[in-house]
């Protein structure tokens, strides 16, 4: 006789720690295979389970413990998961390990964080499961089932709880302040046996929590709103409904859900899912897949000779379907997929609500075709510059904006100035935002246009001379100042680095005059620019800048003769800065030269730098009106604005999310967290792609150079 999973599970266990019986133990998991650990396994002292999001609750007579009430205890944890999902669990629970000595096993006996690096899922049998087997699956039987969520649709949240989290949120805002709306939605509905419609829950919440009728059709009413706002078709799956129907089978779709058929029509046909046979669900029968008891009714209804059964859940529709006499295909729900995935360790760091509407619109994203990750053998494969924009750099920019925003209400900016190239980006994501309470302009500028043009005396030349150079003599003087050397000029050649200080600055003010009238001729057509473009204004004005130490802001300010707050994504000030502009700079993610610095952005902001770009090369100064511009050695805009339209399509997309509910918090960190996945070996880029990022800073005489190395 085979055995079940449920079996197989207790069986290891008590095979792996039979002989540890007098250690105490607690269970990570909340699931089937739990419950038959505990309830098919002899003589082992269970002193508690553990769960993220169940603390303080109790199932089978166990109390769900804090990591506090484990580490009083120091038992034995054994996390009961699917093999691809230990490595996820034990990457929440790691430090009770690494700090604390306790001991961590999988159900199988396996001790966890000993010898295991890297990613380990790469021979799991579902990355051998093709789109071509699913369809002559379907083309061999005359019926064909389809499981109706995380297989045909899914929601673009981590977890359907959080289509409650949501809510919750939503409801605090209307005034329901502490409503617990999740924690009373999950246990009115565990509490209700049988399969209930919607309508039964809400009104078992009514009487377990005393809230009236008119509230609860209020409640019920906005759960569908954020449903019909979070579900999106799995387009692969939809396209092999639409094939089981052009070779002319009968389809049936069937769920386990607690909307009625009539509701579930609607989200179908939002995504043309029609034209199949029969829509059973287990509310309006009063019969489920588990049991297998929603099969035999499929089964007298479609009156076929073979049937195929296709949906995500090992236990409802494999096993079950199986039992009944259906052949079953799974396909891993975005969830499953993403969790078995070299990106698995990124479901430890979801806590907050922000944090898994981020993660879970990118899961749908990269895993809504269930084959997706199939050719990497789940390492998730970046093969566009469009695919690195929106699930590694997405949020990074997002989450900068909406910080911006507040931060800029918070002192009451009318007007933000965007100088470019950085400003450029910068723009096309605020014209995405919508209305505003202030107006930006992007305007030409860089540190060698502002910078010269703002010389008016000696003491300015020296200043600029002062700063490093890897170049010649010539090359300083033609780079900062816009001066070709003379003709015999013998020290134009001498590289810069070489030099003493004196040298340097006594080489420059051999070109004074030559400088001082350039200058002027700079500063007049610079300012006429900058008057054309209304940064003459009365407005209380405010700048953007990357990642810099504020020499535009600083030349700027002196240009135009006032004062202005600056936003960065992080400064670079050195102890030896000149600009003295640190109370006038708030940064997202503070000053990278700090030592210590380790976020994500510190650490990789030159490859960042190649993103800010707007197809033009580095402006020299403005004449008559027009850019004159740096030579430029290479052009890699075509890529670049490839992953700039991927960071805007995720904005768009987390825009609709971020809609949903208000107060969306600063999660500046996680998105850091999240672009760092891009260096760590959680995904594979392709190497055409990364020959397409490099940096060159013409004003320190910098050429061109690669800023992804492996």
């Amino acid at each position: 006789m085979v055995m079940n999973e449920q079996e197989f599970v207790a069986r290891q266990f008590q095979e792996a720690f039979g002989q540890r019986q007098d250690e105490s133990f607690v269970l990570y998991g909340l699931g089937k295979n739990t419950e038959a650990v505990l309830e098919r396994t002899k003589g082992f002292q269970f002193v508690g389970l553990m769960d993220a999001r169940n603390t303080g609750k109790e199932f089978w007579g166990l109390s769900v413990l804090s990591e506090k009430e484990v580490l009083e205890l120091r038992p034995t944890i054994v996390i009961i998961a699917r093999e691809s999902v230990v490595p996820v669990i034990y990457a929440r629970i790691a430090h009770l390990q690494k700090e604390h000595g306790l001991q961590i096993y999988d159900f199988k006996g396996e001790a966890q964080g000993k010898g295991k690096s890297g990613y380990t899922n790469q021979s799991l049998p579902y990355w051998d499961v093709t789109e071509k087997e699913l369809k002559e699956a379907i083309r061999t039987h005359d019926c064909i089932s389809f499981d109706i969520f995380d297989t045909i649709l899914m929601r673009r949240v981590l977890e359907p709880a959080d289509v409650f989290g949501i809510e919750e949120r939503i409801l605090e805002e209307r005034g329901y302040v502490e409503n617990r709306f999740q924690e009373c939605r999950v246990q009115a509905e565990r509490s209700l046996s049988g399969y209930p419609m919607l309508k039964q829950i809400y009104k078992e919440m009514g009487r377990r929590y005393g809230i009236s009728a008119d509230v609860l059709a209020e409640w019920m009413e906005l759960e569908f709103q954020i449903e019909e706002s979070v579900i999106v078709p799995r387009q692969k799956m939809v396209e092999l409904f639409q094939y089981a129907l052009a070779y002319r089978k009968k389809v049936f779709l069937i769920s386990d859900m607690y909307f009625s058929g009539k509701e579930l029509e609607g989200y179908l046909k939002r995504y043309g899912i029609a034209g199949y046979d029969g829509l059973l669900v287990s509310c309006e029968w009063q019969k489920g897949k588990a049991d297998g008891s929603l099969f035999e009714i499929y089964k007298q209804l479609a009156a076929g000779k073979k049937y195929l059964h296709i949906g995500d859940n090992r236990r409802s529709d494999m096993e079950s379907a199986r039992e009944w006499g259906i052949d079953a295909f799974q396909v891993y729900s975005a969830y499953e997929m993403w969790m078995a995935s070299s990106m698995q360790t990124t479901l430890s760091c979801a806590e907050s609500l922000e944090e898994r509407c981020i993660l879970g619109n990118l899961v749908w994203k990269c895993c809504e075709n269930p084959f997706a990750l199939h050719s990497g053998r789940g390492i998730l494969a970046v093969d566009t510059p469009k695919e690195l924009g929106y699930v590694f750099l997405g949020a990074l920019y997002d989450e900068f904006i909406v910080w911006l925003l507040r931060e800029m209400e918070d002192v009451g900016v009318e007007q933000l100035l965007l100088p470019s190239r950085d400003g450029f980006l910068i723009e096309k994501m605020l014209d995405i935002e919508g209305d505003l309470s202030f107006e930006y302009i992007y305007f030409k500028a860089s540190r060698r246009a502002v910078s010269a043009a703002a010389i008016q005396t000696e003491k300015d030349i020296l200043f600029l001379a002062e700063r490093d150079f890897q170049g010649t003599l010539g090359e300083l003087l033609w780079h900062r100042y816009g001066i070709k050397p003379e003709e015999g000029d013998r020290k134009k050649d001498y590289e810069a680095k070489g030099q003493s200080v004196e040298d340097v600055r006594a080489y420059v003010l051999s070109y004074q005059d030559e400088i001082l009238n350039h200058a002027r001729q700079e500063r007049d057509s610079y300012l006429a620019y900058l008057s054309s473009m209304g940064l003459w204004s009365s407005k209380k004005q405010a700048i953007f800048d990357f990642v810099a130490g504020g020499t535009v802001q600083y030349f700027l300010q002196r240009l135009l003769g006032r004062k202005w707050m600056g936003f960065y994504f992080a400064t670079m000030n050195h102890p030896n800065e000149k600009y003295q502009l640190g109370e006038d700079i708030i940064s997202a993610y503070g000053n990278i030269c700090s030592y210590g610095s380790q976020n994500q952005v510190a650490k990789h902001y030159l490859f960042l730098e190649t993103i800010m770009v707007d197809g033009c090369p580095t402006l020299k100064y403005m004449e008559n009106g027009s850019c004159v511009y740096e030579l430029e050695e290479h052009s890699n805009f075509p890529a670049v604005q490839n992953v700039q339209e991927g960071i805007l399509h995720y904005r768009r997309d987390i825009q609709e999310m971020r809609k949903l509910f208000p107060g969306w918090k600063d999660e500046r960190m996680f998105a850091d967290y999240l672009f760092g996945r891009l260096f760590d070996g959680s995904c594979q880029v392709d190497q055409v792609i990364k020959q397409d990022f490099f940096n060159d800073d013409v004003f320190d005489g910098v050429k061109a150079y690669p800023v992804w190395s492996e």
